[in-house]
């Protein structure tokens, strides 16, 4: 019994301690030499837990990826159900919340999202088949409920709007303090309400926002046809 604890928390201070390094200093710059020296754990230790320094970053995405998208999931349906005249925000809301907002003590959350940002920056092929695999289904459901309710957007369209805000997720999370230096002080960016409530404004204006792209001639964007 005490070895199965002592394994298990071995296991979780590799991974708490390779997240904190592949958030600060990226995916690519960290060695799994580097990772075992800062927890006090040696080659053999990593090996049989993970294997591989590939086969650590799988595992942060996946002690993280499913509470995120079931707490996404969770309250996307309350939207649903609500039908409020303000959906369209409340959907954005879903989206972002679980992503951008956390208890102060939830450093774990704060450090996978600011890992996952800059391994997106990086392009590493791992971390773009891992986002995939953890993310692309929550997000077509997400794309699915905004566009029954914007109808006027075409799926293109749609898909570049969603695109844009994701761009501004990982900014916010990857830089928070630009905002501090561009504003000398006007702007907080420790506040994550008022930076959600910013970004879900916003966005929700430019979702609204007339067609850009052209539809064919008659066309109407239906969901069921084109994804």
């Amino acid at each position: 019994m005490n070895l199965a604890k002592g394994a298990q928390s071995t296991a979780d201070l590799i991974l708490d301690v390779a997240e904190a390094q592949f958030a600060e200093h990226g995916y690519k710059a960290v060695s799994l030499r580097s990772i075992l020296r800062e927890c006090g754990a040696n080659a053999a230790a990593a090996h049989y837990h993970f294997g591989s320094k590939e086969q650590i970053l799988a595992a942060i995405f996946e002690r993280r990826c499913a509470g995120m998208n079931s707490a996404r999931l969770d309250l996307l349906d309350a939207a649903e159900k609500s039908a409020a005249p303000d959906l369209i925000e409340r959907i954005l809301d879903a989206f972002l919340r679980p992503a951008l907002v956390w208890k102060d003590d939830d450093k774990g959350t704060r450090r996978f999202m600011r890992l996952r940002a800059v391994v997106a920056y990086e392009q590493e092929a791992l971390a773009r088949d891992l986002i995939a695999r953890y993310f692309n289904d929550t997000s077509q459901r997400f794309i699915e409920a905004l566009h029954r309710r914007l109808p006027h957007l075409g799926l293109p369209e749609l898909y570049l709007r969603f695109q844009f805000l994701l761009g501004a997720h990982y900014y916010t999370v990857l830089n928070p303090h630009r905002i501090q230096d561009l504003s000398k002080g006007l702007c907080d960016p420790a506040d994550t309400e008022v930076t959600l409530r910013t970004m879900i404004a916003l966005f929700a204006a430019g979702l609204r926002a007339p067609n850009v792209l052209p539809l064919p001639s008659g066309a109407v964007p239906s969901m069921e046809t084109t994804l």
